[in-house]
């Protein structure tokens, strides 16, 4: 999986990865420094990414609609 992909998925559900060095960052289109994720590895980047995307509290049928 590329960068350009995972970056493309997180941005359909709402989510920005941005990539500086090594480090990936993820976070909400309007979060701030404390809901970001930092890693390196771009398969848990996306994992997180999804994650986020997926709030508790709404119905998980909801979240599979959005993401299609």
């Amino acid at each position: 999986m590329r960068y350009r992909e995972v970056q493309e998925q997180l941005r359909l559900v709402g989510i920005l990865i941005s990539k500086r060095g090594e480090s990936l960052r993820v976070n909400h289109f309007s979060g701030g420094p404390e809901t970001a994720y930092v890693t390196s590895d771009l398969e848990e980047a996306l994992r997180v990414g999804l994650a986020m995307a997926r709030p508790k509290h709404l119905p998980t049928n909801w979240c599979a609609q959005r993401q299609a």
